[in-house]
């Protein structure tokens, strides 16, 4: 294969499928890392749905502990379909161009059927719903195993992630009998683990758990666990539909590229 459009189209080929071989590695790891250290909120589901099953029953928490195995599967699939991408332009072997362009057309396909799917999921019935039901089975004097393990499991995500409550820290004062543990506390340790000025107060917490502010608070992170994570997506939203657009594009010329070299290869 010669010619300077040929040279071009078969290091450009080359250089974006060894980035995404690479980047395929990195993702790899990464869901190996979360397999082993399992966020704290799959916790909290699983003890949610231990202390309230007929409350959670629509709510499938393997879906979601599910959610990495498929990371881990789709990060080594885009490590052999980039391998093939390298070896074939760099090898200039139609064989490989030829697996490396169906492979990629499929995935395209599935990736655009999954972001279909994805975006049609109601994260509010599926997540919020559950759990604020659940919210009033939590028991601050906790004595029986299942009921220690479910506030333990809220109080790690509540310090983990800063927040306090579902919705916000008034989902503590909301009716229910929370047996508070001291007397004249609203919500649970893991609301005030530390100030939002970074002062550790988590030997010091009585001032905190009998604090009657809002989620407004300057002072501690009374915001909502739920409402978190939602702010943060919607912050994020930009730049998370212009990296699927990036990647739609690369897959889409790399198949360009890659039909391409099959017809100039002899």
């Amino acid at each position: 294969m010669e010619g300077c459009m040929s040279n071009l189209v078969k290091y450009l080929l080359f250089t974006t499928n060894f980035l995404i071989f690479v980047l395929g590695i990195a993702v790899f790891g990464l869901g190996i890392w979360v397999v082993v250290d399992k966020p704290s909120f799959l916790d909290l589901f699983e003890e949610a749905q231990n202390v309230a099953p007929e409350i959670t029953d629509g709510f499938k928490v393997e879906i979601y502990t599910s959610a990495v195995y498929i990371l881990l599967v789709v990060s080594a699939l885009v490590v052999l379909i980039s391998f093939f991408g390298c070896c074939g332009a760099i090898k200039e072997n139609k064989c490989m161009l030829g697996t490396y362009f169906t492979l990629i057309l499929a995935m395209f396909i599935v990736m655009v059927v999954g972001a279909v799917l994805g975006y049609s999921g109601d994260l509010e019935k599926t997540i919020k719903d559950p759990l604020k039901s659940a919210l009033s089975y939590y028991k601050d004097d906790a004595t029986e195993e299942t009921d220690v393990a479910y506030k333990t499991a809220w109080n790690k995500v509540q310090e983990e992630l800063k927040c306090c409550g579902i919705d916000d820290v008034n989902d503590w004062t909301s009716g229910n009998d929370f047996q508070w543990d001291p007397t004249g506390a609203n919500k649970p340790a893991g609301c005030c683990m530390v100030k939002r000025d970074g002062t550790d107060i988590s030997n010091n917490q009585l001032a905190c758990r009998k604090s009657t502010e809002g989620p407004t608070s300057e002072v501690y992170y009374f915001k909502g666990c739920y409402t978190m994570i939602k702010d943060k997506i919607e912050e994020n939203q930009n730049l998370v539909v212009g990296v699927a657009i990036g990647v739609v594009a690369v897959m889409f010329l790399n198949m360009m590229f890659s039909f391409a070299m099959c017809t100039m290869v002899k």
